[in-house]
């Protein structure tokens, strides 16, 4: 029994320092995913602001999004 438990300990540490969740969803890819879009969002935002709400900006998010699932 304990010998099971450390096996399924060693496990959980392994896929935790590999950045993969227990779901399979969680992996560095998609973390850098999510980072990107995050930052396309970020320069929305500040376009926005800048431009006093200009529909280019609109166009700029999804370009910038699209260049993010091409990586």
């Amino acid at each position: 029994m304990q010998r099971r438990m450390r096996l399924l300990m060693a496990v959980a540490v392994l896929a935790t320092a590999l950045g993969v969740g227990f779901d399979g969803a969680s992996t560095p890819a998609c973390a850098q995913g999510n980072a990107c879009a995050a930052n396309c969002r970020a320069a929305h935002n500040q376009c926005r602001i800048a431009t006093k709400g200009s529909p280019s900006c609109d166009a700029q998010l999804r370009a910038c999004l699209q260049s993010c699932t091409r990586r």
